[in-house]
């Protein structure tokens, strides 16, 4: 083979490289954008602990959930429709 077209081979490879490495680059993924102002500054409030195991519910916040849940007539709901009781 003719050291020609072996150049040629190789340069043409490498520009097909180089022009699918820079079209992959230039696509951005709309999922993964810049968080907004007020997601960088605040955020969400925590879930996990520092060690990373869930945070438990304070007895006050199970207390309203049983007091919201009582008013709202979602109490009863779930009894009837899930527990089959009361």
């Amino acid at each position: 083979m003719n050291t020609l077209n072996t150049v040629r081979i190789a340069v043409a490879c490498s520009a097909a490289l180089f022009a699918g490495l820079a079209l992959a680059d230039s696509s951005s993924d709309p999922s993964q954008s810049a968080p907004s102002a007020s997601e960088d500054v605040g955020g969400t409030p925590m879930t996990n602990s520092a060690s990373g195991a869930p945070m438990a519910l304070t007895h006050a916040q199970v207390y309203q959930d049983l007091v919201r849940s009582e008013k709202s007539g979602e109490r009863d709901r779930l009894n009837s429709d899930i527990y089959h009781g009361n």
